[in-house]
């Protein structure tokens, strides 16, 4: 049977296949600087809003109108991968302010009202409506995977289409499969997904996060879709590569959503490339855990860049802090858009302001959010991350308009702004360890794989746990993909 290799990442995809018997990356991104790594980005080109002749001049005031009075016209594209991502940063500088509009369906939602004294719940009908911000530019989505975990993340309204999570990812991994599939000559309809150790620590929630990527791939055009764990298919990639009779290996896989684990150890004899090849290794434990690349650009956020935007200032006759929901909303690039509504923007522009220690940050704040500069700015943070993996300092640049940075970083600092997510990799370590019975002494070989494994602290980390010799790193951002080829 021929199938394809899946690596649906948080931040980057890759697809692989095999070819006379190796695992082959596919070149599905043909922009982009590994062709065979595409970001995990989707963008959907701005269309032209359209209003009814028919609405008041107090709807067009208040932005509030009823669906069958706006649409929008133009061809629907959508482009994926790096050129998603470029295409984005560049039509965004073209943006305005966000306007909001609330939109009502026709339709109406029955919700309880209120309960009386008596515990009578009294419900009622209220009008269903949506909301949109319009920058004047098109939406941007990426890191849907982490979206699969939530169960209230259903999906999107893009510029007046309705689109399911599922939809979306299947947009995307569709756009991938017709390169791949060009590249080798023929359709290929099976897939083996690669997929985190714990999309959640209940296991009705994962299987539910698991159900909904599979809908997903099968959007894509796969009729058959099999599911293994990331690090087992990494630990089977470096093992086709590397045969280690005799050994146990530990897969130290780190991404940009997810660190997961794995140990496995390999028959005391001849690896082989056969059809019974699943049978010479032999899994002794798995384990997970939510963090990633991307919690560790919040870190960054929060410890140097977020004194910029207010998240420090006092205000008001008690001196006050920030709010935390607007803190937390900046800690995602994708949670800042949702702080442009009129009970935030309100409070930036007025009660905040009184007393204020350092309004500039406000200013600065504001503009941020009213411009959606948050992709940006995370990644300013992405590169600056990159940087300290091969030097102790660097610096933090995002100009924009009113927004002028350069913060200095070490990467002394940045180790103790983890440390939090240090502690859990490390635990995450010993846990898997104590799964399958083992001390780090029993490891034979420790391979560090995903882009986040290449961040100083945690090689030097397994190093101090397994000792230097041990430790090896291993093709970061693709080593899954080619593994899941193997499966």
């Amino acid at each position: 049977m021929v199938f394809y290799g899946l690596d649906f990442g948080t931040t980057n995809t890759s697809l692989s296949t095999l070819v006379d018997g190796e695992a082959v990356l596919l070149p599905i991104d043909p922009v982009a600087e590994d062709l065979g790594v595409a970001r995990s980005a989707l963008y959907f080109y701005p269309r032209k809003l359209m209003i009814s002749n028919k609405v008041t001049p107090e709807q067009l005031v208040s932005q509030t109108f009823m669906a069958d009075q706006v649409w929008y016209e133009g061809e629907e594209k959508i482009i994926t991968g790096s050129l998603a991502v470029s295409t984005y940063l560049n039509d965004n500088r073209s943006r305005h302010e966000g306007v909001k509009r609330k939109i009502y369906t026709g339709k109406y939602n029955n919700v309880i009202l209120y309960t009386t004294p008596s515990g009578k719940v009294v419900t009622g009908d209220i009008p269903d409506y949506y909301e949109e911000i319009d920058f004047g530019t098109g939406r941007l989505f990426h890191a849907l995977k982490t979206a699969l975990k939530s169960p209230h993340f259903k999906g999107a309204r893009v510029f007046g289409q309705e689109y399911t999570l599922e939809e979306m990812i299947g947009i995307f991994v569709n756009n991938l499969k017709k390169a791949a599939d060009t590249f080798v000559g023929e359709e290929k309809k099976s897939v083996v997904c690669g997929r985190p150790v714990s999309f959640s620590t209940d296991p009705v929630a994962d299987k539910k996060a698991q159900d909904r990527l599979e809908k997903a791939i099968l959007a894509a055009g796969f009729d058959e879709v099999k599911f293994q764990f990331e690090p087992v298919a990494a630990a089977k990639y470096y093992l086709s590569r590397f045969p280690s009779k005799g050994k146990k290996v530990l897969v130290f896989d780190f991404g940009g959503g997810t660190f997961d684990t794995t140990i496995m150890e390999v028959k005391d004899q001849k690896l082989e490339k056969s059809k019974t090849q699943n049978e010479e290794y032999k899994v002794l434990a798995t384990d997970g855990v939510y963090v990633g690349g991307d919690l560790l650009n919040s870190d960054i956020f929060y410890h140097k860049l977020g004194k910029f935007f207010g998240t420090e200032v006092r205000f008001g006759e008690m001196q006050m802090r920030m709010p935390g929901h607007i803190i937390s909303g900046l800690r995602s690039w994708f949670g800042i858009p949702n702080l442009n509504n009129p009970d935030d923007i309100g409070f930036l522009t007025g009660n905040v302001k009184y007393k204020n220690m350092d309004p500039e940050a406000i200013l600065r704040l504001l503009y941020l959010i009213q411009k959606n500069l948050g992709f940006e700015m995370y990644e300013a943070i992405e590169v600056a991350k990159k940087q300290l993996t091969h030097n102790e300092e660097t610096t933090i640049v995002f100009k924009d308009g009113l927004i002028d940075i350069e913060e200095k970083i070490t990467r002394e600092e940045f180790e103790e702004m983890i440390e939090p997510r240090i502690i859990a990799v490390r635990e995450t370590i010993l846990r898997t360890l104590k799964s399958a019975g083992l001390t780090t002494a029993d490891i034979d070989i420790v391979v560090r794989t995903g882009g986040s494994s290449l961040v100083p602290v945690f090689e030097q980390m397994l190093v101090e746990m397994f000792g230097k010799e041990k430790v090896t790193e291993f093709d970061p951002f693709t080593s899954v993909a080619a593994g899941l080829a193997l499966e």
